[in-house]
């Protein structure tokens, strides 16, 4: 499996050989679901998920978080748009890319996390559609 191929290759400083740009993606999922919080803290949740439809709300929403948390959802943000600028080769495309790591870098907390429905689900993946889509810069 690429997703080992991937993961030997970081703990050893080593080339990333794989066959897919989806096991890379893949490890970097894991990676970001195994941070005990995550990349959108849970502070900021309720409001990302609040502008989620409106770009402009949802940088300044982005500017009012940390600047650690920032920065890793800007460069994973960076990731997915270089995998879109691919899409030809890779198949993948802005919709499923949110979908996928919208679940991942926006939680709720632990509390709340039996309580997610397909409508909150849809405002984080909207969220991130916003980062995919549209020009970003701070």
């Amino acid at each position: 499996m690429d997703i080992g191929a991937v993961r030997d290759a970081i703990d050893t400083d080593g080339p990333i050989r794989v066959s897919s740009v989806h096991s890379v993606a893949e490890s970097l999922i894991l990676f970001l679901d195994s941070f005990p919080d995550p990349v959108i803290s849970f502070e900021h949740y309720p409001v990302c998920l609040e502008h989620c439809t409106h770009f402009a709300n949802s940088k300044r929403a982005l500017r009012n978080m940390d600047f650690s948390h920032r920065n890793v959802f800007k460069y994973v943000c960076a990731f997915l748009r270089e995998i879109l600028s691919h899409s030809e080769l890779n198949r993948s495309n802005a919709k499923f890319l949110s979908q996928v790591f919208g679940d991942v870098l926006l939680k709720p907390q632990l509390p709340e996390a039996g309580n997610v429905n397909k409508s909150t689900s849809k405002k984080r993946s909207l969220f991130v559609y916003q980062f995919l889509t549209n020009d970003y810069d701070e």
